[in-house]
């Protein structure tokens, strides 16, 4: 049943990531769905309060520092990253975060030296969420 969640997870996310290339931005009611699925997984007693609360909350520090940021991080993937939060549990969630950053500065570093982008250019962060959970979930 894990593995079917997983994998869920993972074709949700990917959804996402095309729709965050796309067009710029994750539909607000595709986020909605996403996170009701989260709560409803939540309240099947999966994971441990110790284990989503914490998640929660870095997903709410994400909200705030897209808040103050003026979007620099955009809400949806704020948004996902406390969806993830309430899914995965805390540590999961900082190995998929420490991916994705992981990825996004290596591309950020290709394409700034092949100067395809500069300093101002916006890349989505989603598909790289995307990826950070295909590293985790794999590994």
């Amino acid at each position: 049943m894990r593995e079917i969640a997983k994998a869920v997870l993972l074709v949700y996310l990917m959804i996402g990531a095309v729709a965050d290339i796309r067009i710029k931005k994750v539909p607000v009611g595709y986020l909605a769905i996403g996170t009701c699925g989260a709560i409803l997984c939540l309240a099947a007693g999966r994971l441990s309060v110790y284990l989503w609360a914490p998640g929660i909350l870095t997903g709410g520090m994400f909200l705030l520092f897209s808040k103050c940021s003026k979007e620099s991080i955009g809400y949806g993937d704020s948004w996902m990253i406390l969806n993830l939060g309430i899914l995965l549990g805390i540590w999961e969630l900082l190995a998929v975060l420490g991916a994705a950053f992981l990825s996004s500065a290596v591309a950020a570093g290709i394409g700034t030296m092949s100067g395809k982008w500069n300093r101002k250019t916006r890349i989505p962060f989603y598909p790289f969420l995307t990826l950070g959970y295909l590293g985790v979930m794999l590994w």
